[in-house]
Protein backbone atom coordinates (compact mmCIF):
# COMPACT_ATOMS: atom_id res chain seq x y z
CA UNK A 1 0.00 0.00 0.00
CA UNK A 2 1.29 3.04 -0.62
CA UNK A 3 2.93 5.34 1.83
CA UNK A 4 1.45 9.41 2.31
CA UNK A 5 4.72 11.50 3.32
CA UNK A 6 3.91 14.66 5.52
CA UNK A 7 5.68 17.37 6.74
CA UNK A 8 7.10 16.21 10.15
CA UNK A 9 7.04 18.29 13.77
CA UNK A 10 10.91 19.39 13.66
CA UNK A 11 10.54 19.61 17.61
CA UNK A 12 11.29 23.00 17.80
CA UNK A 13 9.12 26.25 18.53
CA UNK A 14 7.60 26.29 14.85
CA UNK A 15 5.18 24.72 12.82
CA UNK A 16 4.96 26.38 9.70
CA UNK A 17 7.67 25.88 7.02
CA UNK A 18 8.65 26.23 3.70
CA UNK A 19 9.15 23.72 0.96
CA UNK A 20 13.11 24.57 0.07
CA UNK A 21 14.06 22.26 -3.15
CA UNK A 22 12.50 18.84 -3.79
CA UNK A 23 15.96 16.42 -4.06
CA UNK A 24 12.86 13.62 -6.01
CA UNK A 25 10.78 13.92 -8.83
CA UNK A 26 7.90 11.56 -9.56
CA UNK A 27 9.21 8.39 -10.75
CA UNK A 28 12.62 8.42 -8.70
CA UNK A 29 12.90 5.53 -7.23
CA UNK A 30 14.01 5.67 -3.25
CA UNK A 31 15.68 3.61 -0.50
CA UNK A 32 15.18 3.98 3.20
CA UNK A 33 17.34 7.26 4.12
CA UNK A 34 17.47 8.98 0.98
CA UNK A 35 16.95 12.75 0.90
CA UNK A 36 13.48 13.92 -0.47
CA UNK A 37 13.34 17.54 0.20
CA UNK A 38 14.98 20.45 2.06
CA UNK A 39 12.61 22.01 4.63
CA UNK A 40 13.18 25.46 5.67
CA UNK A 41 11.90 27.47 8.88
CA UNK A 42 12.95 31.00 9.71
CA UNK A 43 15.84 30.31 11.08
CA UNK A 44 17.26 26.80 10.33
CA UNK A 45 17.37 24.07 7.39
CA UNK A 46 16.97 20.48 7.92
CA UNK A 47 16.59 17.04 5.25
CA UNK A 48 13.67 15.47 4.91
CA UNK A 49 14.81 11.45 4.39
CA UNK A 50 12.62 8.64 3.81
CA UNK A 51 11.53 6.63 6.21
CA UNK A 52 10.71 3.81 3.04
CA UNK A 53 11.65 2.84 0.21
CA UNK A 54 9.47 2.77 -3.24
CA UNK A 55 8.94 4.75 -6.17
CA UNK A 56 7.94 8.76 -5.27
CA UNK A 57 4.11 8.51 -6.93
CA UNK A 58 3.10 11.91 -6.96
CA UNK A 59 4.42 15.19 -5.35
CA UNK A 60 1.73 17.55 -3.22
CA UNK A 61 3.54 20.69 -3.14
CA UNK A 62 6.05 22.92 -4.80
CA UNK A 63 9.41 24.30 -4.44
CA UNK A 64 8.34 27.70 -2.28
CA UNK A 65 4.96 26.68 -0.80
CA UNK A 66 4.76 27.38 2.96
CA UNK A 67 3.39 23.86 4.80
CA UNK A 68 3.24 22.82 8.15
CA UNK A 69 3.23 20.13 10.34
CA UNK A 70 0.68 17.30 9.22
CA UNK A 71 0.56 17.99 5.57
CA UNK A 72 0.81 15.68 2.80
CA UNK A 73 4.50 16.46 0.99
CA UNK A 74 4.18 13.26 -1.31
CA UNK A 75 3.13 9.85 -2.06
CA UNK A 76 5.84 6.52 -2.33
CA UNK A 77 4.52 3.43 -3.04
CA UNK A 78 5.12 0.81 -5.87
CA UNK A 79 4.76 1.70 -9.75
CA UNK A 80 1.58 2.21 -10.81
CA UNK A 81 0.28 1.80 -7.18
CA UNK A 82 -3.17 3.24 -6.63
CA UNK A 83 -3.10 6.39 -4.22
CA UNK A 84 -6.19 6.49 -1.49
CA UNK A 85 -8.10 9.61 -1.54
CA UNK A 86 -7.95 11.04 1.87
CA UNK A 87 -7.77 14.05 3.93
CA UNK A 88 -4.73 16.08 3.39
CA UNK A 89 -3.81 16.32 6.90
CA UNK A 90 -5.01 12.54 8.32
CA UNK A 91 -2.27 10.65 10.81
CA UNK A 92 1.44 9.24 8.93
CA UNK A 93 4.24 8.09 10.80
CA UNK A 94 6.35 10.94 11.26
CA UNK A 95 9.35 10.80 8.71
CA UNK A 96 12.49 11.97 10.29
CA UNK A 97 14.47 15.47 9.31
CA UNK A 98 18.11 15.53 9.72
CA UNK A 99 21.08 18.39 9.09
CA UNK A 100 23.36 16.63 6.49
CA UNK A 101 26.77 16.71 8.29
CA UNK A 102 28.77 19.66 7.97
CA UNK A 103 25.89 21.27 5.31
CA UNK A 104 25.28 24.91 6.20
CA UNK A 105 21.97 26.35 4.92
CA UNK A 106 21.59 27.13 1.11
CA UNK A 107 20.70 30.38 -0.16
CA UNK A 108 19.98 30.85 -4.19
CA UNK A 109 22.39 34.16 -3.45
CA UNK A 110 19.79 36.48 -4.99
CA UNK A 111 19.93 40.43 -5.02
CA UNK A 112 17.46 42.71 -4.84
CA UNK A 113 14.80 41.03 -7.76
CA UNK A 114 17.57 39.36 -9.19
CA UNK A 115 17.82 35.97 -10.53
CA UNK A 116 19.90 32.85 -9.11
CA UNK A 117 23.07 33.67 -9.19
CA UNK A 118 24.36 30.27 -8.14
CA UNK A 119 24.27 28.96 -4.53
CA UNK A 120 26.16 30.23 -1.48
CA UNK A 121 25.95 29.38 2.45
CA UNK A 122 23.74 31.97 4.17
CA UNK A 123 21.08 30.54 6.63
CA UNK A 124 17.36 32.09 6.34
CA UNK A 125 17.57 34.60 8.58
CA UNK A 126 20.61 36.37 6.70
CA UNK A 127 18.55 35.96 3.50
CA UNK A 128 15.25 37.12 5.08
CA UNK A 129 16.96 40.18 5.86
CA UNK A 130 18.92 40.71 2.74
CA UNK A 131 15.81 40.63 0.55
CA UNK A 132 14.15 42.80 3.04
CA UNK A 133 17.09 45.19 2.45
CA UNK A 134 18.02 44.99 -1.05
CA UNK A 135 21.43 43.12 -0.07
CA UNK A 136 23.35 40.89 -2.09
CA UNK A 137 24.58 37.92 -0.45
CA UNK A 138 26.10 36.05 -3.48
CA UNK A 139 29.49 37.86 -3.39
CA UNK A 140 29.51 38.23 0.45
CA UNK A 141 32.11 36.54 2.83
CA UNK A 142 30.15 34.85 6.01
CA UNK A 143 31.50 34.64 9.35
CA UNK A 144 28.97 31.79 10.49
CA UNK A 145 30.75 28.06 10.39
CA UNK A 146 31.87 27.00 7.05
CA UNK A 147 31.83 30.03 6.01
CA UNK A 148 27.90 30.40 6.51
CA UNK A 149 26.23 34.36 5.65
CA UNK A 150 24.45 34.67 8.97
CA UNK A 151 22.38 37.70 10.28
CA UNK A 152 25.58 39.88 11.15
CA UNK A 153 27.43 39.91 7.68
CA UNK A 154 24.20 41.18 6.08
CA UNK A 155 23.52 44.12 9.26
CA UNK A 156 27.06 45.12 8.37
CA UNK A 157 26.22 46.07 4.47
CA UNK A 158 23.52 48.26 5.88
CA UNK A 159 23.45 52.07 6.32
CA UNK A 160 24.11 53.24 9.51
CA UNK A 161 20.86 53.29 11.40
CA UNK A 162 19.83 51.30 9.31
CA UNK A 163 20.14 48.04 11.38
CA UNK A 164 17.99 47.71 14.46
CA UNK A 165 15.96 50.60 14.41
CA UNK A 166 12.36 49.83 14.92
CA UNK A 167 11.01 53.23 16.80
CA UNK A 168 7.60 53.94 14.91
CA UNK A 169 7.68 50.61 12.25
CA UNK A 170 4.96 48.16 12.81
CA UNK A 171 5.91 44.42 12.18
CA UNK A 172 4.29 41.46 11.48
CA UNK A 173 5.05 38.69 13.47
CA UNK A 174 7.40 36.14 11.31
CA UNK A 175 6.91 32.83 11.11
CA UNK A 176 8.90 32.14 14.12
CA UNK A 177 7.14 34.26 16.13
CA UNK A 178 3.72 33.11 15.23
CA UNK A 179 4.80 29.68 16.26
CA UNK A 180 5.77 30.80 19.68
CA UNK A 181 3.22 32.31 20.10
CA UNK A 182 0.90 29.80 19.37
CA UNK A 183 2.60 27.18 21.30
CA UNK A 184 3.15 29.10 24.46
CA UNK A 185 -0.28 29.96 24.09
CA UNK A 186 -1.01 26.87 24.32
CA UNK A 187 1.47 25.88 26.75
CA UNK A 188 -0.25 28.58 29.67
CA UNK A 189 -3.72 27.31 28.52
CA UNK A 190 -3.58 23.90 28.56
CA UNK A 191 -0.76 22.41 30.74
CA UNK A 192 -1.28 23.39 34.68
CA UNK A 193 2.07 24.94 35.56
CA UNK A 194 3.37 24.19 39.10
CA UNK A 195 6.07 25.47 40.58
CA UNK A 196 9.53 24.07 43.06
CA UNK A 197 12.45 25.85 43.64
CA UNK A 198 15.86 25.55 45.70
CA UNK A 199 19.04 27.60 46.10
CA UNK A 200 22.59 25.42 45.18
CA UNK A 201 25.61 26.13 46.80
CA UNK A 202 27.73 26.11 43.74
CA UNK A 203 30.87 25.56 45.32
CA UNK A 204 31.59 22.56 44.16
CA UNK A 205 30.39 23.20 40.82
CA UNK A 206 32.92 26.14 40.57
CA UNK A 207 35.82 24.40 41.36
CA UNK A 208 35.16 21.52 39.07
CA UNK A 209 34.94 23.87 36.39
CA UNK A 210 37.84 25.51 36.80
CA UNK A 211 39.61 21.93 37.23
CA UNK A 212 38.00 21.62 33.66
CA UNK A 213 39.08 24.49 32.17
CA UNK A 214 37.09 27.25 30.23
CA UNK A 215 35.45 24.54 27.80
CA UNK A 216 32.98 23.94 30.42
CA UNK A 217 30.23 26.02 31.40
CA UNK A 218 28.16 26.28 34.67
CA UNK A 219 25.23 25.72 32.10
CA UNK A 220 27.08 22.29 30.97
CA UNK A 221 27.22 21.15 34.55
CA UNK A 222 23.90 21.74 34.97
CA UNK A 223 23.02 19.71 32.11
CA UNK A 224 24.68 17.03 33.20
CA UNK A 225 23.21 17.32 36.78
CA UNK A 226 19.72 17.31 34.58
CA UNK A 227 20.59 14.32 32.82
CA UNK A 228 21.86 12.04 36.06
CA UNK A 229 18.47 13.13 37.77
CA UNK A 230 16.30 12.43 35.14
CA UNK A 231 17.74 8.70 34.61
CA UNK A 232 17.14 8.22 38.20
CA UNK A 233 13.43 9.80 37.99
CA UNK A 234 12.30 8.18 34.36
CA UNK A 235 8.56 9.27 35.42
CA UNK A 236 9.87 13.06 34.45
CA UNK A 237 11.23 12.37 31.10
CA UNK A 238 8.55 11.71 29.39
CA UNK A 239 6.18 13.68 26.60
CA UNK A 240 1.99 14.25 27.10
CA UNK A 241 0.39 14.15 23.26
CA UNK A 242 -3.24 14.08 23.65
CA UNK A 243 -4.36 11.87 26.14
CA UNK A 244 -1.52 9.67 26.25
CA UNK A 245 2.08 9.73 28.51
CA UNK A 246 5.24 8.68 26.33
CA UNK A 247 7.85 7.71 28.37
CA UNK A 248 11.10 8.28 26.43
CA UNK A 249 13.56 5.28 26.46
CA UNK A 250 16.49 8.36 25.95
CA UNK A 251 17.48 10.90 27.89
CA UNK A 252 16.81 13.87 25.61
CA UNK A 253 17.62 17.24 26.96
CA UNK A 254 16.80 20.69 24.97
CA UNK A 255 18.79 23.85 25.52
CA UNK A 256 17.02 26.60 24.73
CA UNK A 257 18.96 29.25 22.78
CA UNK A 258 17.93 32.52 21.62
CA UNK A 259 18.61 33.48 18.16
CA UNK A 260 17.87 36.68 16.17
CA UNK A 261 13.84 37.27 16.63
CA UNK A 262 12.66 34.19 18.25
CA UNK A 263 14.25 30.88 19.91
CA UNK A 264 15.45 27.47 18.73
CA UNK A 265 15.51 24.31 21.12
CA UNK A 266 18.33 21.89 20.14
CA UNK A 267 18.61 18.43 21.92
CA UNK A 268 21.43 16.83 23.33
CA UNK A 269 20.85 13.50 22.73
CA UNK A 270 21.13 10.67 25.26
CA UNK A 271 22.96 13.44 28.02
CA UNK A 272 22.74 10.71 30.37
CA UNK A 273 25.91 8.18 28.41
CA UNK A 274 28.18 11.20 28.02
CA UNK A 275 30.90 12.72 30.56
CA UNK A 276 30.67 16.47 31.10
CA UNK A 277 33.45 17.09 28.57
CA UNK A 278 31.43 15.80 26.23
CA UNK A 279 28.17 17.57 27.26
CA UNK A 280 29.98 20.95 26.96
CA UNK A 281 31.81 20.17 23.40
CA UNK A 282 28.23 18.81 22.36
CA UNK A 283 25.89 21.58 23.96
CA UNK A 284 28.52 23.84 22.49
CA UNK A 285 27.71 22.57 18.97
CA UNK A 286 24.38 22.67 18.96
CA UNK A 287 24.18 26.57 20.23
CA UNK A 288 26.80 27.48 17.76
CA UNK A 289 24.84 25.79 14.81
CA UNK A 290 21.04 26.72 15.80
CA UNK A 291 22.55 30.37 15.82
CA UNK A 292 24.15 30.13 12.64
CA UNK A 293 21.07 28.30 11.46
CA UNK A 294 21.44 24.81 11.26
CA UNK A 295 19.16 22.39 13.66
CA UNK A 296 19.22 18.78 13.84
CA UNK A 297 15.36 18.28 14.17
CA UNK A 298 14.23 14.43 15.22
CA UNK A 299 15.30 13.50 18.40
CA UNK A 300 12.21 13.95 20.94
CA UNK A 301 12.76 15.60 24.63
CA UNK A 302 10.43 15.64 27.34
CA UNK A 303 12.50 18.08 29.12
CA UNK A 304 14.39 21.75 28.36
CA UNK A 305 16.72 23.94 29.98
CA UNK A 306 16.73 27.35 29.80
CA UNK A 307 19.37 29.91 31.32
CA UNK A 308 19.38 33.59 31.82
CA UNK A 309 22.06 33.84 34.09
CA UNK A 310 24.49 35.38 31.72
CA UNK A 311 22.11 38.74 31.31
CA UNK A 312 22.43 39.08 35.65
CA UNK A 313 18.82 37.49 35.93
CA UNK A 314 18.28 36.02 39.21
CA UNK A 315 15.73 33.85 38.95
CA UNK A 316 12.77 33.35 36.70
CA UNK A 317 10.16 30.87 36.23
CA UNK A 318 9.90 29.55 32.42
CA UNK A 319 7.09 28.20 30.40
CA UNK A 320 6.83 24.38 29.37
CA UNK A 321 7.36 23.50 25.62
CA UNK A 322 5.12 21.22 24.87
CA UNK A 323 4.60 18.54 24.73
CA UNK A 324 7.54 17.78 27.10
CA UNK A 325 6.79 17.49 30.76
CA UNK A 326 9.02 20.36 32.42
CA UNK A 327 11.25 22.41 31.56
CA UNK A 328 14.40 24.22 34.41
CA UNK A 329 14.66 27.54 34.58
CA UNK A 330 18.87 28.89 35.75
CA UNK A 331 19.01 32.18 37.35
CA UNK A 332 22.72 33.68 38.22
CA UNK A 333 24.98 32.66 40.84
CA UNK A 334 25.44 35.50 43.67
CA UNK A 335 27.24 35.21 46.90
CA UNK A 336 24.76 34.46 49.58
CA UNK A 337 25.72 34.63 53.06
CA UNK A 338 24.91 31.34 55.45
CA UNK A 339 25.28 30.46 58.93
CA UNK A 340 28.42 27.40 58.90
CA UNK A 341 29.61 25.82 62.13
CA UNK A 342 32.18 28.45 62.36
CA UNK A 343 29.96 31.28 62.00
CA UNK A 344 28.97 33.60 59.09
CA UNK A 345 30.18 33.06 55.54
CA UNK A 346 29.71 34.15 51.61
CA UNK A 347 28.79 31.01 49.14
CA UNK A 348 27.82 31.54 45.75
CA UNK A 349 24.13 30.25 45.07
CA UNK A 350 22.13 29.47 42.37
CA UNK A 351 18.40 29.81 42.17
CA UNK A 352 16.85 26.31 40.04
CA UNK A 353 13.24 27.27 39.06
CA UNK A 354 11.55 23.69 37.75
CA UNK A 355 8.23 24.16 35.71
CA UNK A 356 6.11 20.91 35.33
CA UNK A 357 3.12 20.17 33.78
CA UNK A 358 0.38 19.26 36.46
CA UNK A 359 -0.94 16.55 34.26
CA UNK A 360 2.14 14.13 33.99
CA UNK A 361 3.97 15.24 37.07
CA UNK A 362 3.10 15.76 40.61
CA UNK A 363 4.66 17.68 43.24
CA UNK A 364 6.83 15.44 45.36
CA UNK A 365 8.22 13.81 41.98
CA UNK A 366 8.80 17.30 40.95
CA UNK A 367 10.57 17.97 44.37
CA UNK A 368 12.34 14.94 44.55
CA UNK A 369 13.54 15.25 41.28
CA UNK A 370 14.88 19.12 41.87
CA UNK A 371 16.40 17.76 44.90
CA UNK A 372 18.16 14.98 43.02
CA UNK A 373 20.00 17.62 40.75
CA UNK A 374 20.58 20.11 43.60
CA UNK A 375 22.81 17.31 45.13
CA UNK A 376 24.32 16.34 42.19
CA UNK A 377 25.39 20.15 41.59
CA UNK A 378 26.99 20.02 45.18
CA UNK A 379 28.40 16.92 45.29
CA UNK A 380 29.12 15.02 41.92
CA UNK A 381 32.41 14.61 40.47
CA UNK A 382 33.22 15.33 36.74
Amino acid sequence: MATRVVVPDVGQTTDEMLLGKWRVAPGDTVAVGDVLAEIETDKAVADLEAYVAGQVLTLLAEEGDTVRTGDALLWIGEPGEEIDEEPARAPSPRPPLRQAQGRAPLSRGRGAGGEGEGRVLASPAARTLARERGVDVGGMKGTGPDGCVVKRDVLSQLAPGDSDSVGGTSVPLNPMRRAIAARLQRSVREAPHFYVAVEVDMSHALKLRESLGAGVSINDIVLKACAGALRDFPRMNCRLEEDTIHYLRDVNIGIAVSVDDGLLVPVLERADTLSLTEVAERSRGLTENARAGRIAAGPQAGFTVSNLGMYGVKWFSAIINPPEAAVLAVGAIEDRLVLTPSGTAARPTLTLTLSSDHRVVDGVLAARFLGAVKRRLEEEEA
